[in-house]
């Protein structure tokens, strides 16, 4: 077996000094026969600390776990988390020469296997490898990730006083809000199925964040309130704002203000005894054109 440091780069090749003659084909899953043509194509870039709690390529934090801490699905070293604290990437291109299988080169795939030897140890055991063609199996994040494809999670849908039709001014309060519907606020829910992994998601909106369009922002936990006649010049309860500056120049007097909505969304998801969470967002916008106060004196 090869043992590396996660900072050093190996490369093991059948011409080099490094020859795969420490490398069995009794170990599990190797695939270097030296019996045969020794070669191998081992190649492990890069520094930084192992996928212990998270923090390479890969999905949120619990999606995979290692001895009851989350490893990230996906290292951009060595490929696709495997179990067992073990990544396992494609060799690309495949060696020439057929491995030593009576399945054929059609049937698998050659590979490296690059397995921690502890969480957190940053120390590397590499094994030549193949698996059947085709890529490693599912994680259970890589399932919800395809299960939260199927969910709509819509942009806000827009209600704002001043109407879009008709005009606000400065020192007058602006209210903001979403209609209510699963696609602009949820509940949402969805699951998919990957051979034994079922996972399940929720999706519900958590905030909005609202871009007034002249570099100011408000943030509501809630979808604000509808503006209704009734309430006259008051300010809106749940989510509003007030507009320091016109959006109309003498230049250019009918000019509006570009206002921005991200809605944040808060998606769990439950599955292979497993779970994690997931922070998409989406986006909708409008306008309102901001004028000045008319003061008239006698």
């Amino acid at each position: 077996m090869l043992t590396s440091l996660r900072s050093l780069g190996l490369v093991c090749v059948a011409a080099s000094v490094l020859l795969c003659s420490t490398i069995s084909a009794a170990d599990a899953d190797a695939g270097c026969d030296t019996s045969t043509a020794p070669w191998c194509s081992v190649d492990t870039p890069g520094t930084g600390a192992p996928p212990a709690g998270g923090g390479h390529a890969g999905g949120a934090p619990g999606g995979c776990r290692w001895a009851g801490r989350p490893v990230p699905c996906a290292d951009s070293a060595f490929g696709t988390y495997v179990g067992n604290g073990c990544y396992w990437a494609p060799d690309n291109p495949q060696p020439v020469q057929a491995m030593p299988s009576a399945d054929g080169p059609s049937k698998k795939v050659w590979g490296v296997k690059s397995c921690y030897t502890a969480p957190g140890s940053g120390a590397v055991t590499q094994l030549i490898a193949w698996r059947e063609n085709g890529a490693p199996p599912m994680t259970a994040v890589q399932v919800a990730q395809r299960a939260l494809a199927k969910l709509h999670l819509s942009g806000a849908q827009i209600v704002v006083a001043p109407q879009a039709s008709g005009a606000g001014a400065v020192g007058l309060p602006v209210w903001l809000s979403t209609a209510v519907t699963t696609g602009t606020w949820g509940p949402q829910q969805a699951s998919d199925t990957e051979g034994r992994i079922t996972v399940s998601i929720n999706a519900r909106a958590s905030r909005i964040v609202w871009r007034m369009g002249d570099g100011g922002s408000v943030s509501c936990a809630n979808p604000g309130t509808a503006y209704e006649p009734r309430f006259g010049m008051a300010a809106s309860p749940t989510c509003g704002y007030v507009y320091a500056a016109p959006s109309s120049t003498l230049a250019h007097p009918h000019a509006r203000y570009t206002i921005t909505a991200t809605t944040y969304w808060t998606v769990t998801w439950a599955g292979d005894g497993q779970n994690g969470g997931m922070t998409p967002t989406s986006q909708a916008q409008t306008s309102v054109e901001i004028g000045e106060v008319q003061v008239v004196s006698q």
